[in-house]
């Protein structure tokens, strides 16, 4: 009846989600009636210094639903969750504050969120994140948006997520129905220091980094607009100043270190992990000068056509990755440079992690800073893998060919460079050559190359005529087509 109140002590919840839990209590729940609305308040931690408040006004008649939340900042132990819940670790030491309101229509069709939070000491354990802890991580949200809650449309007004002291801003807007999705997002980096956001990340998250000085500034603004009814207008733009360079970096990773005999790790031809030496001067390891020149051909027009213009990150790719992803609803097309595949092979697990994406980034502008073009290719082409348990481009042009790295045609350089995104499959007949189907993918390659004035009229005439084959030097010739 109006004025009566119920109040609750003591009061848990636990959310389940797969084989994960969260716990949230014990709290207080107050709910009141006043002659117009129910008041239901939540209190998780009750006794907290900064107790968080969770309140919900529910109209008696007609009218909009509102909730907020107030308060803090309070630990994460104190609202009662667990170490351990959902990966979260440290729970005494990360804190939380919030000052947010929502406000629910009448007709219960459209939820308006604004305000902000902040969490900061954050730990966690996620495989997704880092094969290890991550620890320290500061993050805040603020901002404005609105949502049909039917999953129709989200809009966002405008919205700050912030990593240390770092901030990622923008506003955008998705729509959906059955038959189409539309998505619009504008915004970017706002200017920051390139220490700053080295420092902005947790620890364990970047652990190859540890020590890393840097100098500079940073800034990136962008857009992009997609529509699955014209895919073919989707607008992906954007415009980024990058002052950062890499004043000093600890010894594990200097490029320095691979002008000589260093241990990497590899998997063996039955897929265990093993360790193996490698660099200048050991078996197997093939110059930039003893590397035929149809080698690097090759690895431009299959896995990098812009290297010499670009400094680690190729923007087009990257635009069209976007585009065929999009047009395709799911991952098809990657847009990693030879100069990032480096990074990824001299230094990185295969792991699939924020952790890795992160440290690939720096670890591939280190080396497009501190190397030249060929001193690049000479290490990729070393120890790039071209088979199970095969890496280097010496010991492929002699398992596949019978033949040195620098006597490598054309259209075997074109083979060995077009098997690399996926090495454990071959092309190879029962004769041994290759077969019908990637010969001709092969000569579409050998014209690219002319086109691009990688090779000479003659030369393309007669790579045309290779029959490419398994376990032989020389290729025996065929009619050209």
């Amino acid at each position: 009846p109006e004025g009566s109140e119920v109040d609750l002590g003591g009061l848990s919840a636990r959310l389940v989600r797969g084989a994960e839990t969260l716990n949230v209590g014990p709290g207080r729940l107050r709910v009141q009636r006043t002659p117009s609305e129910l008041v239901v308040s939540l209190m998780p931690a009750p006794d907290a210094e900064h107790a968080l408040r969770l309140a919900l006004g529910v109209p008696l008649a007609d009218g909009p639903i509102t909730a907020s939340v107030d308060g803090g900042p309070v630990s994460l132990a104190a609202l009662g969750v667990r170490e351990g819940d959902f990966g979260l670790l440290d729970v005494g030491r990360a804190a939380v504050e919030a000052r947010a309101k929502a406000t629910l229509s009448a007709d219960g069709g459209e939820l308006a969120l604004s305000g902000s939070a902040k969490l900061v000491g954050l730990s966690a354990q996620q495989k997704w994140l880092a094969p290890k802890p991550v620890r320290g991580l500061a993050l805040s949200l603020s901002g404005r948006a609105r949502a049909r809650l039917d999953g129709t449309r989200l809009i966002i007004d405008e919205g700050e997520i912030g990593v240390g002291k770092v901030g990622v801003g923008g506003k955008g807007e998705h729509e959906q129905s059955k038959d189409y999705k539309k998505i619009s997002l504008d915004g970017g980096v706002a200017l920051a220091s390139c220490q700053a956001m080295l420092d902005a990340t947790p620890e364990g998250l970047v652990p190859l980094l540890a020590g890393t000085q840097l100098s500079g500034t940073f800034t990136l603004t962008g857009k992009i607009q997609v529509d699955t009814r014209s895919l073919d207008k989707m607008l992906t733009r954007w415009s980024s100043v990058n002052e950062c360079r890499i004043t000093g970096a600890p010894a594990e990773i200097a490029p320095s270190r691979f002008s000589r005999t260093w241990t990497r790790e590899v998997l063996d031809v039955t897929g265990r992990l093993m360790q193996a030496q490698t660099g200048p001067g050991t078996q197997g390891w093939v110059p930039k000068t003893g590397i035929s020149r149809h080698m690097d051909t090759a690895v431009l027009i299959c896995e990098d056509g812009a290297f010499f213009r670009h400094r680690g990150f190729d923007e087009e790719a990257i635009r069209n990755s976007i585009r065929e992803n999009a047009k395709a609803g799911r991952f098809v097309r990657g847009a990693s440079t030879i100069s990032m595949q480096l990074a990824k092979n001299l230094y990185l697990s295969r792991d699939k992690t924020l952790s890795r994406k992160l440290q690939e980034a720096v670890l591939t502008h280190l080396l497009e800073q501190e190397l030249s073009k060929d001193q690049i290719l000479e290490l990729y082409l070393n120890v790039i893998e071209f088979g199970p348990g095969l890496y280097g481009i010496g010991p492929a042009a002699a398992h596949y060919f019978n033949t040195t790295a620098g006597q490598l045609s054309l259209g075997q350089a074109l083979y060995l460079a077009s098997i690399l995104p996926n090495p454990k499959r071959q092309y190879f007949g029962a004769d041994g050559a290759v077969t019908p189907g990637w010969s001709a993918y092969l000569r579409k390659l050998m014209r690219i190359a002319f086109r691009i004035r990688r090779v000479t009229e003659t030369e393309l005439e007669d790579a045309l005529g290779e029959q490419v084959t398994f376990k032989r030097a020389t290729s025996p010739r065929i009619e050209a087509e």
